[in-house]
């Protein structure tokens, strides 16, 4: 089993390149993606003046310990965050098996050591800041019903400064940079060439 970390800030293209990865491997491929596992914002707090870019806003030991689960090969059940009701739903999980490959994507995928240690393989993905916010916008406007001024009082409050402190760190714990995300073919190609060395490298050493 492989498992590889697709991490950067928001709005860099981390989806786009998870998804473009399991695009290629098919159904050796699973995508977990980092968001579903938001703790339940607490009820009265105004989700305008919640900082979901830190990493207290994660259940990181929950995550920490799927991640464990998979690679000793048992399936997890990854719950499912609503991201208009900031909340967990309840009694809902994907279910997700083991499979030869893993791909996992979020802003705090590796921040600490013991997340670290569990990938075989990382990459940060970076966009100039202007563009991170412009597909911001485009996603929360159009999938989250935010209004503008919201999201930008939200990335100049929080979004930008959290962006600084804990997610852009993470990109000297890499393996590879990309930048531009999805829309760097080359870089697409490389990432995907190094993941199947990866898999056919491990697949030898199993047999």
């Amino acid at each position: 089993m492989l498992l590889v970390a697709i991490t950067g800030g928001s709005g860099a293209g981390k989806t786009t390149v998870a998804m473009k990865i399991k695009e290629r491997f098919g159904d050796r491929c699973v995508v977990i993606d980092m968001d579903n596992y938001y703790k339940d914002l607490e009820p009265g707090v105004d989700p305008r003046e919640f900082n979901f870019d830190s990493p207290k806003a994660l259940d990181l030991e929950l995550f920490e310990e799927h991640l464990k689960m998979l690679k000793e090969g048992k399936k997890v059940k990854v719950p499912v965050y609503n991201m208009v009701t900031y909340r967990r739903e309840k009694g809902i999980f994907n279910e997700v098996e083991p499979k030869d490959l893993i791909v996992v994507e979020g802003l705090f995928v590796i921040y600490t050591a013991k997340l670290r240690s569990l990938f075989d393989f990382k990459v940060y993905v970076d966009a100039p800041a202007d563009e991170r916010l412009i597909r911001r916008i485009e996603r929360d406007t159009k999938e989250r019903g935010r209004s503008i001024d919201s999201i930008l009082k939200q990335y100049r409050k929080f979004v930008a400064p959290s962006f600084r402190t804990f997610i852009e760190p993470q990109k000297y714990y890499c393996d590879l940079v990309l930048p531009w995300g999805g829309e760097n073919k080359v870089g697409l190609s490389i990432i995907i060439n190094a993941i199947e060395n990866l898999l056919k490298r491990g697949e030898r050493a199993e047999s």
